[in-house]
């Protein structure tokens, strides 16, 4: 049974409402989850095979109940020996047994229940009318969809499916021989895919022989053209939006022009010559890789040589950096900044509405240090496969580094030498760490960035 109960911010950092307003205390566990009953009274565990852990509100949405606030954080427990197996639930709402990580997944809910073992067999099946849901051993499969239409299939001799693949229902005989595709009232035709396409209706024109010549046009969202692909080619995405962008080869590489809602570039001898003109700030960008690149204008002022020596000036605040080139992205009111240091390191940064939201420093492959406002941090040391989902550091992730440091507004969770010792911290009053110091966005801010110093 889930106890939900309030939470206060706490004076070390003031969470927003809207971020969180309840979380799950879990308890009454049975078996080797009987060390848990104390989280009830507020303390804390420790073992080498088990252990308390947050479960964000993005996978509680996502995977354990749609309904849920998209605020509420959960304690969920787990148990095994990884990777072997790993059993992790929210009693009441959620089981999932991990074997042979990441092969094989058991995950029973309240809406759902999956089954997978890669690559022989898969299944998930809706618990609620109409019963929705899918299965495949090798290539046999058969499903219903959503609308309750049923489908089958022997790939790649003969099959159709509804509701799959982002299209309304698909059709193939002797794959990639034929193959047809319906959606939204648009049928497209593919033989010997991917080579020849046809389509013709109101929502869709295409005629493709590839890579010889093309046109594709799908609405006002998406119209491509090509001839002899990639040398001669042009697209258009989104015109008229903040989304719109543009595409023109002719031919590539030796000239190539891109465009979207915020900037222009124009690449001869692409990647080797190019020309970047920001449109909000007037910044300006000249490259001659891997020679040289200089940019001007909009308060910034910045130089390149052989990737060795790199300078930045950034007049619209009281810093000088010596950092790698970076790039940026804006949108209506978030601007994403991005600098990488020899291909494999990185500081990621996120704004919203001025405000530092999202920081990522990973210095490949000695640590990585991540802050979220919504979802705290999360240090690791080392950190070899950088990914960023929550079963793959329960089963493997944690394996691999000596020191985990998880700080969730609700719990802070620590894990020592491989897993070999593993503490659950339950927070009582909703709080995370404050968020990282301003910066140069240079080699020492990454060092002391990915270590989690601020």
């Amino acid at each position: 049974m889930a106890r939900c109960v309030p939470i206060r911010p706490s004076a070390s950092f003031t969470a927003r409402p809207v971020l969180i307003i309840a979380f799950c205390v879990v308890i009454g566990a049975a078996g080797p989850f009987d060390a848990f009953d104390s989280w009830a009274k507020g303390a804390t565990e420790t073992s080498a095979f088990g252990s308390a852990f947050a479960i964000d509100p993005d996978l509680m949405i996502r995977s354990i109940l749609p309904e849920a606030p998209d605020n509420m954080w959960a304690l969920g427990q787990g148990w095994g020996l990884r990777p072997f197996f790993y059993r992790s639930r929210l009693p009441g709402l959620y089981n999932r047994l991990d074997f042979l990580y990441p092969l094989g997944c058991f995950e029973d809910t309240k809406f759902r229940r999956k089954f997978r073992l890669t690559p022989f067999f898969e299944s998930w099946w809706s618990k609620s009318p109409p019963y929705e849901g899918h299965a495949r051993f090798l290539t046999v499969f058969k499903g219903v969809s959503d609308l309750g239409q049923r489908y089958w299939g022997i790939f790649p001799f003969y099959g159709y499916t509804h509701r799959r693949f982002g299209v309304d229902s698909n059709f193939f005989v002797l794959f990639p021989i034929y193959y047809h595709a319906v959606d939204e009232g648009s049928r497209t035709v593919r033989i010997l895919w991917p080579l020849i396409t046809y389509a013709n209706s109101p929502s869709r024109s295409a005629l493709k022989v590839w890579p010889l010549f093309g046109r594709d046009r799908i609405r006002n969202d998406y119209d491509n053209f090509f001839v002899l692909w990639p040398f001669f080619q042009k697209v258009e995405k989104y015109p008229g939006t903040e989304q719109e962008s543009r595409y023109l080869g002719l031919p590539f590489p030796l000239f190539v022009k891109q465009d979207d809602h915020y900037s222009t570039a124009t690449h001869i001898l692409w990647p080797l010559i190019t020309y970047y003109y920001h449109y909000q700030s007037g910044h300006t960008r000249y490259s001659f890789r891997p020679f040289i690149t200089y940019g001007t204008g909009g308060g910034v002022e910045e130089l390149s040589i052989l990737s060795l020596y790199t300078y930045k000036e950034d007049n619209r605040r009281p810093s000088t950096s010596k950092d790698s080139e970076g790039y940026v992205s804006v949108a209506a009111d978030e601007i994403m900044t991005e600098r990488t240091f020899l291909g494999l390191s990185a500081i990621k940064k996120r704004y919203r509405k001025g405000c530092l939201v999202y920081a990522r420093y990973r210095f490949w492959p000695f640590a990585e240090y991540i802050w979220d406002a919504a979802k705290g941090s999360h240090l690791k040391i080392p950190e070899l496969i950088p990914l960023t989902d929550q079963w793959w550091d329960l089963n493997m992730g944690r394996l691999l580094r000596i020191v985990d440091i998880r700080d969730t507004p609700v719990t802070r969770e620590l894990s020592l030498f491989f897993g070999l010792r593993q503490k659950t911290e339950m927070k009582q009053y909703a709080s995370i760490d404050g968020p990282p110091l301003p910066g140069d966005d240079d080699w020492k801010e990454l060092i002391m960035g990915a270590f989690g110093k601020q």
